[in-house]
């Protein structure tokens, strides 16, 4: 008797214990199934050997090629290492691996102005998918081409827009000339500290100033003419100089940094900035357009640089390499904004404002040329706007 009454106590005990560890799973799991799969198979991608080398150097996609990655891995088993290659000398870079044979890229981010140099390294395979880019912007897809034909795996573009604080102008500025009137004629409230603001020591910030002035022509391969109309030319710099003894710029301490930290604390009213940007001012109020002409002879233009990845003409895995350059541009671009803040070529489905005035401008921007020859005209216009402070 006392047998069976220990016998139905320990059965008791044991039931009960699994109803409290079925309570307390179901309270505070430890997993679910979806999860316990996805760290199978991220155990499974960081076993497998490596068959493509993927190769990139902008920190800022770190978790994105990461994502692409595993993602590509899930659905064709092929694993593709993506490697940060931090160098001041990238191209150079890959162009010494790959005559060393030593680890080098079989794919590769790169910067549409550098497609020309890639390819003449002979670096650069065809992209045969090129119908897969039908849909993206036509300034991605002319930014990935060299000689007529399509190299590039078109990826994020990167341009200028215009922010400016609400509450100040009850429309966007037409003109810069309008916020100089503005500025002559309203007190700016007691933050304010900079009516406009924008990185004068990066050449790619001031393009806009000198646009209408400026024609890049490329009547063949490797040869880049850079034609300027001289008395227009002369009109803008007049207006730019103007501009600057109106508004305070102080080009020792201005930065990209400071910029968006003077507009998200009220210090700044207006703003040029690039699309990497504007994920940085998420959660606050403010208006964007594009850039706004000089005054009304003086129109602006923006320039624009498009980032892609490339095949290695010289790697043995080229058809597995291009498969994952189309997948992680095509495939996974509505991933790519909110895992790294670029904006990818081909405009997300349910974009909002801020990614379609972005889009707007980039198809209309002027594409930074794809030559050698462009460095020397970038060097150019910086050492003409230090000229003014």
């Amino acid at each position: 008797m006392e047998a069976l009454q220990k016998k139905i106590i320990s059965v008791t005990l044991v039931a009960a214990l699994v109803v409290l560890a079925v309570a307390q799973i179901q309270k505070n799991p430890v997993f679910t199934g979806a999860e316990e799969t996805q760290s199978v198979g991220k155990d499974t991608y960081s076993q497998a050997e490596a068959d493509v080398i993927f190769w990139y150097d902008d920190a800022s996609y770190d978790t994105f090629f990461a994502l692409a990655a595993e993602e590509y891995f899930k659905e064709t088993g092929t694993k593709v290492l993506p490697v940060y290659e931090n160098s001041t000398e990238y191209m150079t870079a890959v162009y010494d691996k790959t005559m060393q044979d030593d680890g080098f890229p079989d794919v590769y981010l790169i910067s549409g102005d550098n497609l020309e140099k890639a390819y003449l390294y002979g670096l650069v395979a065809v992209n045969e998918a090129a119908d897969a880019y039908e849909s993206a912007a036509k300034n991605a897809v002319t930014a990935s081409k060299y000689s007529g034909k399509m190299l590039g795996y078109p990826l994020s573009y990167n341009t200028c827009l215009f922010i400016y604080q609400n509450g100040y102008f009850e429309k966007a500025p037409a003109s810069m000339q309008d916020i100089i009137d503005y500025s002559n004629e309203n007190e700016p409230g007691e933050n304010v500290e900079y009516m406009v603001e924008w990185d004068v020591n990066d050449a790619f910030y001031d393009f806009p100033f000198i646009s209408n002035s400026v024609t890049f022509e490329k009547k063949e391969p490797q040869i880049l003419e850079v034609v300027y109309e001289e008395e227009m030319y002369q009109k803008d710099l007049e207006f730019f100089e103007g501009l600057l003894s109106s508004f305070s710029v102080n080009a020792e301490t201005v930065s990209e940094e400071g910029i968006l930290e003077n507009f998200i604390e009220g210090r700044t009213l207006c703003a040029i900035i690039d699309t990497d940007s504007l994920y940085r001012l998420e959660g606050c109020s403010y208006s964007l357009t594009k850039i706004p002409d000089l005054n009304e002879e003086l129109k602006t233009s923006v320039c624009a640089m498009t980032e892609m990845l490339v095949v290695n003409e010289f790697s043995e895995k080229q058809k597995q390499a291009a498969d994952f350059a189309k997948f992680a541009t095509v495939s996974m671009a509505e991933e790519l904004h909110e895992t790294s803040g670029h904006y990818s070529v081909f405009k997300n489905t349910d974009a909002d404002m801020v990614e379609k005035t972005a889009y707007e401008t980039y198809e209309e921007a002027v594409l930074a040329p794809n030559s050698q020859d462009a460095k020397d005209f970038w060097v150019g216009l910086k050492e003409t706007i230090a000229k003014y402070f």
